[in-house]
């Protein structure tokens, strides 16, 4: 066996007929689904010892889209595994940000939702330019629930995103001796989402350290995401000055502001159930 034919023997894997596959021009094999060759014939003249041209197998478009699809499966695993090691570190995100998706939208056709898919979608842009999204307006109206479905399909996309509040955020800060270290984890994710603005204790400390947060998300020049029930008005036009300081930051941050308007989708999920209830309890 010549040198160029030992190698062909390590390298090269059997030929393994599948059903449907057939013996087609050449008398090569070809496969029974996309009818692509699964054989060649490697001239074996270079080797320079007589070597007769030797048939080899290679992969038809079926076999290359099983090994991408294996590829790809096996990366988002390892993606998603990263990202919960990742995310246990101070557990920052509460595991109901996980149900909201696109998959379940309700309103897939609205302006809003169509926004949030193509902030999604041109995803690469919105990170080089930094662009936020600041979603506002009353109580249950769909602003969480349309940044987190955000945040889940650019995981679903293996771009590391977080969720989570500023109230469990500052619970999280308020625990820890290192909270510098907390900061600086925020800013290890590409997108983060910041939901329940204005919902926290009206405290110098407590904006001292909401401050905190949003600054260091400024600097790392990184998206973000902030959900509130606080009107523009009160944005633009703050009580104090440090609630300016943390608003004009944001609005700085997030040049798409968009106002969610309608009934509360809570209000209408309380009347489902109780009537869910009253058919389980017989009235």
């Amino acid at each position: 066996m010549s040198d160029v034919e030992k190698m062909l023997a390590g390298y090269i894997k059997p030929i393994v007929p599948a059903a449907g596959d057939y013996t087609g021009p050449g008398g090569l094999l070809y496969c029974g689904k996309c009818h692509e060759p699964k054989e060649t014939i490697v001239d074996m003249s270079d080797a320079g010892d007589g070597s007769e041209p030797r048939r080899v197998s290679v992969r038809c478009r079926c076999q290359d889209a099983e090994l991408t699809a294996e590829q790809d499966k096996k990366a988002k695993e390892q993606f998603g595994q990263t990202m919960e090691r990742y995310r246990e570190t101070f557990h920052i995100s509460e595991p109901s940000y996980d149900r909201c998706t696109f998959a379940a939208d309700d309103s897939p056709e609205s302006k809003i939702s169509v926004t949030c898919r193509r902030y999604v979608d041109r995803w690469e842009k919105v990170k080089a330019e930094n662009i936020g999204i600041l979603f506002y307006g009353s109580v249950g109206v769909g602003k969480s629930y349309y940044a987190c479905a955000i945040a889940n399909a650019l995981l679903d996309r293996q771009v590391s995103a977080a969720v989570t509040n500023f109230p469990r955020l500052l619970n999280i800060l308020q625990g820890m001796r290192d909270r510098q270290a907390v900061i600086d984890h925020l800013q290890g994710y590409d997108l983060l989402v910041l939901d329940d603005l204005g919902v926290e204790r009206d405290t110098t400390y407590t904006a001292e350290q909401v401050y905190s947060v949003i600054d260091a998300r400024a600097r790392s020049k990184l998206p973000l995401i902030v959900t509130t029930n606080l009107t523009m008005e009160e944005l633009k036009e703050p009580d104090t000055v440090q609630q300016q300081r943390i608003y004009d930051r944001i609005l700085e941050m997030c040049p798409v502001p968009l106002k969610m308007t309608g009934t509360s989708r809570r209000s209408g999920n309380a009347v489902t159930r109780r009537n869910t209830a009253r058919e389980i309890l017989g009235g």
